[in-house]
């Protein structure tokens, strides 16, 4: 089975695709050697799937299990970072593994906390580096936590919900891939647009402040 197939992980284990799609986006969440798992492709057409089967298990326990299954990969991610920072920052290493890095990452999250932790769930790789990331410069465990619960709630819902919800529509089952393309395409934008707006603010008010004086 090609584990990169959203399509073929779903229809190769059948009734229990649920409960497989849950392992996968665990994995896919949890570490970043596995963060090429697909994600947002395998919830869309899993809740598809859910919409469109007669598994023995209800569509809402699929949701919640999958949910389970994104949340509890960002935290386990969050962890290690959390465990092996002072390890690895321990020494005064001259590459990318050194003080200044935590600095500056440290910073990054100081000024998009909020936003990275939520919006990086749409973009590939970064849904699993950046808790890590987070753990790394010691982000409040608490406060990562409740961002992690939007985040997870946001993303499965973005991606389920509409397979769920328009799975039925022949037009879109005519054009699956191009719906699920066009979906992943439009969702990855969403820290970059947020990104580039922050950067435009902050540049507008520098301007500002110069012209002021």
């Amino acid at each position: 089975m090609n584990w990169l197939d959203a399509q073929g992980i779903i229809d190769a284990f059948g009734d229990w695709a649920a409960i497989a799609v849950t392992v996968v986006i665990f994995l896919e969440t949890a570490f970043i050697f596995t963060s090429f798992l697909p994600g947002d492709s395998l919830l869309f057409l899993t809740g598809l799937a859910l919409a469109t089967s007669h598994s023995w298990l209800p569509d809402w326990a699929g949701f919640i299990l999958i949910w389970v299954g994104a949340f509890t990969g960002s935290q386990v991610g969050f962890w290690i970072g959390d465990k092996i920072g002072p390890a690895l920052f321990s020494k005064n290493r001259k590459f990318i593994l050194n003080q200044s890095m935590i600095d500056r990452t440290h910073a990054f999250f100081e000024r998009y906390g909020t936003r990275a932790v939520i919006l990086a769930r749409f973009v590939p790789i970064l849904r699993a580096l950046i808790p890590t990331l987070a753990g790394i410069s010691k982000m409040d465990p608490k406060r990562f936590t409740k961002l992690n619960l939007i985040g997870a709630t946001i993303w499965t819902a973005v991606f389920m919900g509409p397979g769920y919800w328009l799975g039925g529509i022949e037009a879109v089952k005519a054009n699956l891939e191009l719906t699920v393309l066009i979906i992943i395409a439009g969702t990855s934008l969403l820290l970059p647009a947020e990104l580039l707006r922050d950067y435009l603010v902050r540049r507008s008010k520098l301007r500002r402040n110069v012209e002021s004086e």
